[in-house]
Parts: C-alpha cells; structure tokens; sequence
C-alpha cells in the first residue's frame, strides 16, 4: 500500500521524501519497484535460527565473532560478522562476559606479626624427612573454574607432589 503510494506520488515529490514521510527505506521501495521482494525471505529465517541455535549452544558465551567462525565451520553459513551481530541485537541475544578472576592467596593489610622463617641461615638438611616445604597455586580449568596444586617437597630430596 505504501510503495504504491509513492509510485503514484513520484513525479510530485522526491522518493527520499516520500520514503522518510511513510517510514520506508528508500532500498525496499526500490526492491518493490523493480519486483523483487523488499521482505525478509526464507534464507533471513534461516540465519536467524542458525545464529540463536548456535548462541543457546554454546551457553550464552560467543558473541559474533566466535559465532561468525562457529557458524562457517560447523554449519557452512558464510555471515559476516555486523549481520550476526545485528541478528543477535534483534533476538536481544547478548553474550555473557565472565569477570575475571583473581585468586588472593594472602591478605596482607592484616596488621598482625609475620611467621620468623625458621629455616633462614641453618644448614641444608643432612637425610631425608627432616625439612620439609611446600606451596599452593591455582590452575585455570576447562569450565571457568579454578582447581588448586599443592607440592610437598624434602629439603634433602626431590618434590613429591600429592
């Protein structure tokens, strides 16, 4: 109805005038004018489910980057990275982003007395299970979580890790 509209209104007014009047793009109207379709087709549907099936998949945490090279490998679809991102803004698909974490492993703001090192200026243990040290660290894993490593080790040996 619209584009017919400004078929019959052209030679009165401009079309980009008629267009912003009627809230048309000037593209489609020409789409309609020229007989193709100035609807979103099959292949727009299409990319639409692709791109949420590939967004819920993977647990709301690839934006359109990863989504761009998920979607080329896995399904074959060749999108660009702006329409995925302008196809997820229509689903209001947003990514979640993780914050990062930082282990505290000491909180040294605590004013109180630190251990003496007792084992400063003595001699190297002479035999096995005299001395023994050890420390903690954190390991990233695969699903965002930390895992913690502990190493014992006898001053007179090798490490032993537990």
């Amino acid at each position: 109805m619209k584009y017919q509209f400004i078929q019959q209104n052209e030679p009165l007014f401009p079309i980009h005038f008629l267009c912003q009047v009627l809230q048309v793009s000037r593209s489609a109207y020409y789409d309609y004018k020229t007989g193709r379709s100035h609807r979103p087709g099959n292949e727009h549907q299409q990319a639409l489910e692709a791109v949420e099936k590939a967004f819920w998949d993977h647990k709301q945490r690839y934006g359109s980057r990863r989504l761009k090279v998920e979607l080329e490998e896995m399904q074959g679809l060749c999108l660009g990275r702006h329409r995925i991102r302008r196809l997820m803004k229509q689903q209001d698909l947003v990514a979640i982003q993780p914050k990062s974490f930082v282990p505290r492993t000491t909180d040294s703001r605590h004013g109180k007395r630190i251990c003496v090192n007792l084992l400063l200026n003595q001699p190297l243990p002479s035999a096995p299970n005299q001395v023994w040290v050890g420390d903690i660290t954190y390991l990233p894993l695969a699903e965002g979580k930390w895992g913690y490593l502990a190493q014992w080790m006898d001053r007179a040996g090798g490490p032993a890790v537990f």
